[in-house]
């Protein structure tokens, strides 16, 4: 019995590792290969049929990626395809192929919330890179899935300035999830336009996240907000605030990150040793959780 155990193993085994096509035909890769290269349609449409294959997906993803655009009518045919692994793969590959002509259908993915995954369409978006699709990615910032919202926001901040305006305009009736989503974006532009719509949002509920996009954007009106944001009732609100205020390296927060030093704290302590060290050029010790005075560890090397 172990014997027929062990060779409907290694029979299963050869399958895997060879390829099999519809009639039980062992697949040479290696000629595919050669197929592929030498221009021959159906082999690659045979080609992006083996994306999520559990032993060749990998090869077939990068014979594709190799042969560019010419992948692009094969992988197209994919997007709907019902083997999950497959689909996935082939919106990806799409993706690093800036596909322009696949972005509505990668976007149509996006919205269908019956597909768990469908996080890879947002990413592949983002490579593809189109402004088009930015009220897309943006309709997803409140998806249930979370994976979905941080590859759009990713998507988002990757299309960059061509985003800012159509964000800015979601942001007032926006819902608590999806504004954080767009602060986050909008943190990582880092455009000066989005400075007075986020300075509105240093009194609402996501002051943490506000304090944090307020500090990459690096412009020196914010230092205000910003100092304000040292004596807050959260402590993640004082933290990121902290944080952010030296590399603005306005003197005027000097003292008031002195004082922070004693807050009750101690990663909000480091964070303001830190900034002064950078405002004043000086080293800065602070407490740490021991009550031993040291000098906050560099986090910028």
């Amino acid at each position: 019995m172990k014997r027929i155990l062990l060779s409907i193993f290694l029979l299963i085994l050869s399958g895997l590792v060879t390829g099999c096509e519809s009639d039980r035909t062992p697949l040479d890769f290696n000629d595919l290969e050669r197929q592929v290269r030498q221009g021959d349609e159906a082999a690659l449409r045979k080609t992006a049929q083996l994306l999520g294959h559990p032993v060749l997906s990998e090869r077939a993803y990068a014979l594709l990626m190799e042969q560019g655009q010419t992948s692009v009518p094969f992988l197209l045919e994919l997007i709907e395809d019902p083997d999950p692994a497959r689909r996935e793969a082939a919106i990806a590959a799409l993706g690093n192929l800036g596909a322009q002509q696949a972005a509505g259908r990668i976007a149509e993915v996006l919205a269908d919330t019956a597909l768990e995954r469908r996080y890879v369409a947002a990413w592949a978006l983002g490579k593809i890179n189109d402004p088009a699709f930015i009220g897309d990615l943006i309709a997803v910032l409140d998806d249930a899935n979370f994976e979905v919202r941080r590859q759009a926001v990713r998507a988002l901040i990757r299309i960059h300035r061509p985003a800012v305006p159509a964000l800015l305009e979601a942001l007032p009736g926006a819902s608590p999830q999806m504004t954080r989503g767009i602060i986050h974006a909008l943190g990582d532009i880092g455009d000066r336009r989005a400075l007075e719509p986020l300075l509105e949002q240093t009194h609402a509920g996501h002051r943490a996240e506000t304090m944090l996009a307020l500090g990459k954007l690096r412009d020196p009106q914010a230092t205000d907000a910003l100092i304000a944001g040292l004596t807050d009732e959260d402590w993640q609100v004082r933290m990121n605030a902290a944080m952010a205020l030296g590399p603005l390296g306005a003197k005027k927060a000097e003292q008031p990150l002195r004082q922070t030093l004693e807050d009750e704290v101690t990663v909000v302590r480091e964070w303001a040793a830190r900034s002064l060290e950078m405002i004043t050029g000086q080293h800065i010790l602070y407490r740490n959780a021991k009550a031993e005075m040291v000098p906050p560890d560099n986090v910028y090397h």
